[in-house]
């Protein structure tokens, strides 16, 4: 069993586990906590993950904002910069997204036609394909450069395990979570990644240009 799918089979112990917690948790809710409530939001550090291995190997089929459905494999063929965030986030997200954005401008405009910009959501509940579409529309990410990917519990877990990505659902139903933007090869495999928010974009567009190069 290679490396990529004993991870696939402990994001199913995980998520095993998890759902039995998130089951009992509600329990133990507190009446002043709100959706909106951000103010606990812990960032996770992010895991040691295999560069050797493709992402592509994972068969999940997401749920994008065009409210269509793809699979991560089919976009085998280009680099791509994929982070992890839900749509009701106030906080790092918003973030998150600014820099996938600050990365993509620092590319030649050559180079930009050949790259994929992935945003895969934590929230599969809230985070419909109607959802996910108000977010794009919101945040003027209109090119279609752009995927915003929904998925069933399990693979998000799976994918998150994966990228070396932590993240827990709280009571309130929000999400702490690693603030990560990985750039995959054209095969899918991690030629880097970017920890923290508002980091530096210099050296990972350099990676990215020579990806599509």
């Amino acid at each position: 069993m290679n490396k990529l799918l004993k991870l696939t089979a402990l994001a199913s112990l995980i998520f095993a586990v998890q759902s039995f917690a998130q089951d009992h948790s509600h329990h133990n809710m507190h009446k002043n906590q709100t959706a909106n409530d951000h103010s606990n939001h812990t960032a996770m550090n992010a895991a040691e993950v295999s560069h050797s291995e493709s992402v592509y190997q994972i068969d999940a089929t997401w749920n994008t904002h065009k409210n269509s459905q793809l699979k991560l494999s089919e976009l085998e063929g280009h680099p791509v910069i994929l982070s992890m965030i839900y749509g009701s986030c106030t906080t790092a997200c918003p973030v998150l997204v600014h820099d996938v954005k600050r990365l993509y401008s620092k590319l030649d405009e050559d180079t930009q036609k050949h790259v994929k910009l992935v945003m895969v959501s934590f929230d599969t509940n809230r985070d419909t394909p109607e959802a996910l579409a108000d977010y794009v529309k919101q945040y003027k990410l209109n090119n279609d450069n752009w995927l915003f990917l929904n998925g069933s519990e399990q693979d998000i877990r799976t994918l998150a395990t994966v990228l070396g990505v932590r993240y827990r659902q709280r009571p309130d139903g929000d999400f702490d979570h690693s603030n990560l933007i990985t750039i995959l090869d054209k095969q899918g495999v991690i030629a880097e990644r970017i920890e923290g928010l508002s980091q530096p974009m210099d050296k990972p567009a350099k990676v990215v240009t020579k990806l599509v190069r």
